[in-house]
């Protein structure tokens, strides 16, 4: 049986050019971090594996079995790592499975992701982690047929206890695909509770940002009406409920918005709260449109017509006037208003015009209204940017302008990643040091935050494969974790490599408090190229020898942001 410890940050593939990851023997980790490893195990045989005293038979009685041990004083949790097919049919490990027990084939590894807690409590010092590898039958006694061992060096080291506190992160929510994967009510107290659990997890990478739907279907789906490569039900859906009286008065109930708000502000995600489905809504081709007449855009709010018992559509606007009024209302009465954005995505060169109509209605009927646009074209951005309060841009715009748009907008810039740039991203497909790169570059920018357009928004398979209109949508764009079968929510290891991500840009900060000149040096030094306009051949791809950095670099800079916040020379 070969095994092999390596980095957190190494990812097996079935790439048949993927070379043998570095073994290593020594783990570094601060207090209030978490110490992180791979254990890699394969003979070239399909085997099953189980964790523990878990006792698991195969389905093929003639499956090998093995029992992988880990021993040590610090606590510690281990998951298997499932696969998913990729980019050019190789299939990428990414999502940690819950289950004590996993058969994997023979060109494979059978990777284990190991976690160490280490707290403020745990003294300086090293740890071993002994690891032993049983092979058994179904009636034989066990036989050890490796050992291996791993130092966790604990570093005379804390980080600041709330590593998150100050990244701001916007990972864009999709609660009816929530419930729809899971196949619960929405809205009611199973989906609730996903809801519950998507925010914990969003909380412990640094969320700030609620995702409001107060129209409907404000991305159409994003096409899975027309793309067919994989199956997908993608619409998302209005979190009020609307109504209309015999007086033809509307009502609105916010009961679903509400306690969605408080799901969130429960884990300390209440800084920024964007609703979506009231600007720059998607019209793509062939899609069946609602229209208000005498009001720019095609805004969908649905509502139940109380005289007649149906399910209407709001088609003039003094009934949308009342709606939108008795949102923006209902959220002052939160006192949330000074956080609230409408959010539009990308808007498009042809709708310029009704885009500038509709929000020039929207600011008639609410005049002290704050808009946030999420802009991947130049042009639209020039156009746009000085009616909109809050700029999220793309990495080519953020990295070609952003000194600019900081100027205009101080404290209002977000970049984000999305189907482009080609590297460095958060695909599956993406070396994971890319999706950790993530949080360094955000310090070095001048922006304020870094925005993800989806955490979960699955095809109709993805608890198996997780593709959908590839030719678009890079595989793994769409999700940072998976469904579980066991029905929870499961992460992945690009979300663990964004953890860390975090950990670095709270060091960087503590480090530009302490000494910003010398830190700006060690990060101009990390990323060798310096200048952001350089960064990007085109809107798409980024310069070929850029953004490559391994994980000794990485080690290195941390090492170099605790001499500047110890005051060492």
């Amino acid at each position: 049986m070969k095994s092999i410890i390596t980095d957190e940050s190494w990812r097996p593939t079935t790439a048949l050019n993927q070379p043998l990851p570095p073994s290593i023997a020594q783990v570094h980790s601060f207090k209030n971090s978490k110490a992180a490893f791979m254990l890699l195990l394969n003979d070239g045989h399909r085997n099953h594996y189980t964790l523990g005293t878990q006792f698991s038979i195969p389905d093929d009685l003639e499956t090998p079995m093995y029992r992988v041990v880990f021993e040590t004083e610090l606590p510690l949790t281990t998951n298997f790592v499932e696969y998913y097919l990729g980019k050019d049919d190789v299939a990428y490990a990414d999502k940690l499975l819950s289950e004590a027990s996993h058969t994997y084939p023979g060109n494979q590894w059978a990777p284990i992701y190991v976690e160490i807690p280490v707290n403020q409590m745990v003294k300086t010092g090293n740890y071993p982690v002994k690891i032993k590898i049983y092979q058994s039958s179904l009636t034989g006694a066990e036989v050890l047929v490796a050992e291996k061992e791993v130092q966790i060096m604990v570093a005379d080291f804390a980080l600041t206890p709330e590593p998150t506190k100050d990244f701001h992160l916007d990972v864009w929510q999709q609660p009816s695909n929530l419930a729809r994967t899971f196949h619960v009510p929405m809205w009611g107290d199973q989906h609730f509770a996903l809801i519950d659990e998507m925010a914990e997890k969003l909380a412990q990478i640094g969320q700030k940002t609620v995702t409001v739907i107060a129209g409907e279907i404000p991305w159409k789906g994003w096409f899975n009406y027309i793309v067919k490569d994989y199956p997908a039900n993608l619409y998302e859906y209005s979190m009020v409920q609307v109504s209309k009286d015999s007086t033809g008065k509307l009502k609105c109930d916010f009961t679903i918005l509400d306690r969605y708000l408080a799901s969130f502000a429960k884990r300390g995600i209440d800084q920024e709260i964007e609703i979506f489905g009231l600007l720059g809504v998607w019209k793509p081709p062939f899609f069946p449109q609602v229209t208000i007449k005498d009001y720019p855009e095609n805004l969908v709010v649905r509502y139940l017509d109380e005289t007649t018992e149906t399910m209407q559509f709001i088609d003039n606007v003094a009934d949308l006037t009342n709606y939108v009024k008795a949102l923006c209302d209902h959220l002052k009465d939160l006192q949330v208003w000074e956080k609230v954005r409408l959010i539009a995505d990308e808007p498009k060169q042809a709708q310029l015009k009704e885009f500038k109509d509709a929000l020039s209605a929207l600011k008639q009927m609410v005049p002290d209204l704050k808009v946030k646009v999420a802009f991947d074209k130049e042009p639209i951005l020039n156009e746009l940017a000085p009616l909109v309060d809050t700029l999220a841009t793309s990495f080519y715009c953020t990295s070609q302008f952003g000194s600019q748009l900081q100027a205009s907008h101080p404290g209002e810039v977000q970049y984000y990643i999305c189907n482009y740039p080609d590297h460095p991203n958060t695909f599956l497909h993406s070396p994971l040091l890319e999706t950790r790169l993530q949080g360094t570059l955000t310090a070095f920018l001048p922006v304020n935050g870094l925005l993800r357009w989806a955490f979960n928004c699955w095809p109709s398979n993805a608890r198996e494969d997780i593709r959908y209109n590839t030719s678009s949508l890079p595989i793994g764009d769409n999700c940072l974790v998976y469904p579980g079968e066991n029905g929870h929510l499961l992460l992945s290891l690009r979300y663990k490599q964004l953890e860390r991500a975090i950990e670095d840009f709270s060091l960087i900060k503590s480090a530009k408090a302490t000494d910003e000149k010398r830190t700006t040096a060690i990060l101009e030094h990390f990323l060798e190229e310096t200048a952001p306009q350089k960064w990007m051949e085109d809107s798409h791809c980024a310069a070929p020898k850029l953004f490559r950095q391994t994980t000794n670099d990485f080690k290195q800079m941390r090492d170099e942001l605790v001499a500047v916040i110890n005051n060492d020379v």
